[in-house]
């Protein structure tokens, strides 16, 4: 069962990773968060100091809490927000110190409000918040010993120095712990982030040549889809070609169209395999080429003799050390050169001019070795069947003169004709006679020799024949034609029978005994018996031996 498959969380719609860490938006909201957080308790803490507070402080946190929900709902640059959080945490420690004395819930705003520097902003802005806050509980411990500050603050309770060291020390100590630790918290989360952000930035390089190499590979293979495809197209055009001059045109036609080169030639190996002649091209320059031989001379740069003697493809580029220019093909920028082998032997080369530098690789010349290959069995093939036909013709040729001698020879010994007539089938002793135009002649064809003729009359006024009758008879001579043959073929075969049988008989009654006389005398009895002779005479010895010493004779053999 198909299914679509899930997309990870961690990749966006764009395909792009986002797993990196910003910093500034998480401090956007951070802080958003804490305002609304404020919003929401600042209520409860009016509420609980709205019946001790005088009328002057009700004003003032309510306008305090006004500024807060301003910021928070209104858009405010990030500094801006930052700072009045700050300043509204520090305003509320220090009323709550001065109203109800330093071991009161004041210091944990002021702590509060260092640890929101320590986070919403850079380690200086923390150490001055720092500084700001133990510089205003001096001033304050200042002013009330000196009491000044009860002048101004009568409900402000009095504490003692050693109070306000004790409370400056727990402060200072317990606000440097709080600035230390944040400021290491915010080193480790800082390397963390840098480490996180480098090994992001190298998945995406990496994903990058990943997608890169992805869509390189499946470039190469749609092109290399698309040869295989084109080079089936072509090797089923080819296939069907039986001239062999039309295919080597069409050969080199199809490659240079079908995979776009600007010149393909098709050279032919004579016997030794020392020239190479041109035999077909597909640019205006290499036609006029055509028909010129190449000797393939015994070099290592030499693309022809490289093919030749390895019976492999051959690749050189513009830039490359092995590739030679061509003063015919001044253009070229990448050449490819191919052979044409049939049964391991090659017979001639396929060679491809680009105008394009680096224009082939292995895999193109894999693809295109394959075309040659079926290109070379196209061009034996045709090679033997036009043979096969040539040699076919000279057979019928041979046949049919040697059917028309013996014919002849038959023909002229015997003339063999019948007729048929209401008195019934009588033989026609002369066929000379002239029966008149009337009446259909079909002759007796026997390997295009005419060995008869079949003369037809119809009955009565009718003297028109239809071209089916005329089909029909036609069919028929042929027949009759061929059953003449064949009893011919018989009749031979049964006389050359008669012939082996006789010579057969004669040689086993002669090597009945090993006497000479009674070999002699039995030769010619078998003689005389089979060919019905008067007299048979067969003599031992040469009586000319003397005058002609060169011509040497066992003995003389007279029929009569």
């Amino acid at each position: 069962m198909n299914s679509k498959p899930r997309v990870p969380k961690s990749f966006d719609q764009g395909n792009t990773y986002s797993a990196a860490f910003n910093y500034e938006g998480w401090r956007e909201q951070f802080i958003l968060t804490v305002l609304r957080i404020a919003c929401v308790l600042g209520i409860a803490l009016i509420v609980a100091s709205y019946t001790a507070a005088t009328s002057g402080e009700r004003i003032s946190f309510i306008s305090l809490y006004a500024v807060l929900v301003a910021v928070t709902i209104l858009p405010a640059p990030y500094r801006i927000r930052a700072v009045i959080l700050l300043a509204a945490n520090f305003a509320i420690g220090m009323y709550t110190i001065l109203n109800w004395g330093v071991w009161s819930d004041g210091s944990l705003f002021l702590l509060v409000t260092v640890v929101l520097s320590s986070l919403l902003f850079s380690r200086r802005i923390d150490i001055i918040v720092f500084g700001i806050n133990i510089i205003a509980i001096l001033t304050i411990a200042t002013l009330q010993q000196l009491e000044i500050f009860s002048l101004i603050n009568a409900r402000a309770p009095t504490i003692e120095f050693k109070d306000w060291a004790f409370f400056l020390i727990d402060f200072s100590i317990a606000g440097i712990l709080i600035v230390v630790a944040i400021g290491q918290f915010k080193e480790e989360f800082t390397r963390v982030i840098q480490e996180m952000q480098s090994t992001f930035n190298t998945l995406t390089s990496e994903r990058t040549q990943l997608e890169d190499r992805v869509h390189q590979r499946t470039e190469e293979l749609e092109m290399q889809t698309k040869q295989l495809r084109t080079s089936t197209s072509v090797a089923r055009i080819v296939a069907e070609i039986q001239n062999i001059s039309e295919l080597m045109e069409t050969v080199t036609k199809l490659i240079s169209e079908k995979f776009e080169y600007y010149h393909v030639g098709l050279y032919i190996l004579d016997e030794y395999k020392k020239t190479a002649f041109l035999q077909a091209a597909s640019s205006a320059i290499g036609k006029q080429l055509v028909g010129q031989g190449f000797r393939i001379e015994p070099d290592r740069r030499n693309a022809i003799n490289t093919v030749v003697e390895q019976n492999r493809p051959y690749i050189s580029s513009d830039g490359n050390a092995n590739f030679v220019r061509d003063v015919n093909f001044p253009i070229t920028r990448s050449r490819m050169t191919l052979p044409l082998a049939v049964r391991g032997n090659v017979i001639g080369i396929l060679d491809i001019h680009s105008d394009q530098t680096q224009a082939f690789n292995m895999q193109d010349a894999e693809i295109l070795q394959t075309l040659s290959d079926l290109v070379a069995i196209s061009f034996d093939n045709v090679r033997l069947l036009n043979e096969t036909k040539n040699l076919v013709n000279q057979l019928e040729i041979n046949t049919s003169f040697q059917t028309r001698e013996i014919w002849s020879k038959l023909t002229s010994r015997r003339k063999s004709a019948y007729q048929y007539t209401p008195a019934g089938v009588r033989p026609v002793f002369s066929t000379d006679k002239q029966d008149g135009e009337d009446g259909l002649r079909i002759p007796l064809i026997l390997y295009g020799q005419n060995i008869g003729t079949i003369k037809l009359k119809r009955k009565g006024d009718a003297k028109e024949w239809s071209e089916r009758e005329r089909t029909l008879v036609e069919k028929i001579a042929d027949q009759v034609a061929l059953a003449l043959e064949n009893s011919r073929l018989v009749d031979e075969a049964q006389k050359g029978a008669l012939r082996d049988q006789m010579i057969a008989n004669i040689s086993n009654r002669v090597r009945e005994t090993l006497d000479v006389e009674s070999v002699v005398r039995t030769a010619a009895t078998e003689l005389r018996r089979v060919f019905d002779l008067k007299e048979a005479e067969i003599s031992i010895g040469s009586p000319q031996a003397e005058a002609a010493p060169i011509r040497k004779s066992t003995g003389a053999l007279r029929l009569k």
